[in-house]
């Protein structure tokens, strides 16, 4: 069944026909579309798309892929936990990450061993944070969720329509001060949108791997990032290149809706075979 004539089935069933545009307000939000392979889905139109809110279909009023520059925090575990892991299996694939960053992109880079630092300031130039981290060796405890909060709290101060933070964390014992719950609410109201590899060789205790689970799943999940969890080092650099796609993959998607409603149910439908959807949170469109 084609995607229009399912859309039309769905209404009916409803019995309510979509917002007009001209009467409705509209909302924008981030989408992350992205293949069966983990790369992004290029070229879509409004015409394979379908947006439902709270079980109705609304009017897709545009879709366009997003190619504004990011403003990227990167967060990196330099605790003792990650030793020869750092140099040896990280630091390449961490560059190359940084490297396939949109064009007109910049970066800060912020180290989480023993407490959270700020190792280079926003740049476009990817070398920086090799010649830096080859200056740092791994050390004390992980701080990473101290780091989500300070460096979000620091990017929200940049301007730019569109930023995120990208964290890269081994499992281990996590010193930070911070409250995991608080954490999350802290983070999520500086930052839009937060992608994660979490590194798990086993061994740790549950209570660390549900600390790291619990804020790095809820960040993820609430802002439409992607979440990796590998087992060995030596696969950060494939999660990174999917952390890559995502954010290659997106797309700024606007629907007409009507302003009265106090609770909204998003689902974001795409016709095309095998591909993976994540929504991020949704705007009033001024524009």
């Amino acid at each position: 069944m084609s995607l229009a004539l399912w859309a039309g089935l769905f209404l009916a069933q409803a019995g309510a026909p979509p917002a007009s545009t001209e009467q409705a307000m509209v909302r924008s939000l981030l989408v992350t579309i992205t293949d069966e392979k983990g790369r992004p889905a290029e070229g879509l139109s409004p015409e394979e798309v379908v947006v439902l809110e709270n079980g109705l279909a609304r009017d897709i009023v545009g879709l366009l892929p997003d190619r504004r520059p990011l403003t990227v925090a990167v967060l990196l575990d330099t605790s003792a936990n990650m030793n020869s892991d750092l140099r040896m299996q990280v630091l390449e694939p961490l560059v190359a990450f940084l490297m396939g960053l949109p064009s007109g992109s910049k970066y800060a880079l912020w180290t989480t061993g023993d407490r959270p630092l700020k190792l280079v300031d926003y740049t476009s130039d990817p070398l920086e944070a090799s010649q830096a981290l080859k200056r740092v060796p791994p050390q004390g405890g992980n701080t990473v969720l101290d780091a989500l909060v300070e460096a979000s709290a620091d990017l929200k101060k940049k301007e730019g329509e569109r930023s995120a933070v990208v964290a890269v964390t081994k499992i281990g014992i996590e010193f930070s001060s911070r409250d995991r719950f608080r954490v999350v609410e802290q983070a999520l109201a500086n930052a839009p949108l937060f992608m994660a590899v979490k590194i798990d060789e086993g061994g740790e205790s549950f209570e660390s791997l549900a600390r790291y689970d619990y804020v790095l799943g809820e960040l993820t999940r609430k802002t439409g990032g992607v979440y990796e969890t590998v087992l060995t080092s030596l696969a950060v650099g494939h999660a990174l290149e999917r952390v890559g796609a995502a954010l290659r993959g997106q797309y700024r998607l606007r629907y007409a809706t009507v302003p009265e409603i106090k609770e909204r149910k998003l689902e974001v439908k795409v016709s095309r075979p095998g591909v993976r959807v994540r929504i991020g949170p949704a705007t009033v469109d001024h524009s």
